[in-house]
């Protein structure tokens, strides 16, 4: 997986990656998103038939994850661990791991 930041780059990588959201930052003040490109190589034959559900399952968590609901983030990290070849299971632990916290 690369992280990359700042929506405007996102946006144009998403023509021809997957490009997914993860999480804003301040900076010295200033807002910073930081955004996952998936390999391509990673993203199995068996999985593209439900990209999209995987894609609306992470940007679901992501929200969740934004609004610090991590009960729901743990309803919905099972079916995503694995996904995009396993690129985002360290991040969703990282998520869930703030639950206790």
């Amino acid at each position: 997986m690369q992280i990359i930041f700042h929506r405007h780059i996102a946006e144009e990588l998403r023509k021809r990656y997957t490009v997914l959201d993860l999480e804003e930052f301040d900076v010295e003040g200033q807002k910073v998103e930081a955004f996952c490109v998936i390999p391509a190589e990673k993203i199995g034959l068996g999985e593209m038939c439900s990209l999209e559900q995987n894609m609306k399952n992470h940007a679901d968590f992501v929200a969740h994850a934004r609004a610090k609901n991590y009960e729901a983030c743990c309803a919905l990290v099972d079916d995503l661990y694995g996904k995009f070849g396993g690129e985002l299971d360290s991040f969703y632990n990282e998520i869930i791991s703030r639950k206790n916290t």
